[in-house]
């Protein structure tokens, strides 16, 4: 049977050995954004996942900062604005909020698309359009609407 200090020294080193793969995976997303390959970042994140659950635990405001070379300040208050715009009630603090939390389950990827969003809108890569006369052209219309407008 393992001695507690011998479980205290794996621990630690399995805690290091995580830290150093996030730490490479931020070092990967700030090349592909350095050489002009920002989509790529989100593909590269939901394969590695999958491979290596530590990446799990890297927080959002760090990808925004590595991303969009934004502070931390900027970066959580755009978390902040996400939770705020989905009614978010979940008891993980801005600055903590991870991919893991961001993922946890089908219900909360509303998270990550409501952030990702956010931070398109923010840095202008995207505009949000209401279309002509919205919403009251709808409701004037005196065209009826057909089965096809309707699907």
């Amino acid at each position: 049977m393992n001695s507690l200090p011998e479980n205290f020294a794996t621990n630690q080193q399995r805690l290091e050995e995580a830290k150093t793969e996030r730490y490479r995976a931020l070092q990967k997303i700030r090349t592909l954004c350095e050489t002009g390959r920002r989509s790529l970042v989100v593909p590269f994140l939901m394969v590695n996942l999958q491979r290596n659950p530590a990446l799990k635990k890297i927080r959002l405001w760090q990808l925004d900062a590595i991303m969009f070379d934004v502070s931390k300040y900027i970066a959580v208050k755009t978390i902040r604005r996400m939770r705020e715009t989905i009614g978010d009630q979940s008891t993980v603090k801005d600055g903590y909020a991870d991919l893991g939390w961001a993922l946890a389950d089908k219900d909360a990827t509303v998270r990550i698309t409501t952030w990702l969003y956010q931070l398109l809108e923010r840095e202008k890569l995207t505009k949000f359009d209401l279309p002509e006369g919205f919403p009251l052209a709808m409701l004037y219309s005196t065209e009826p609407a057909t089965a096809e407008q309707s699907n």
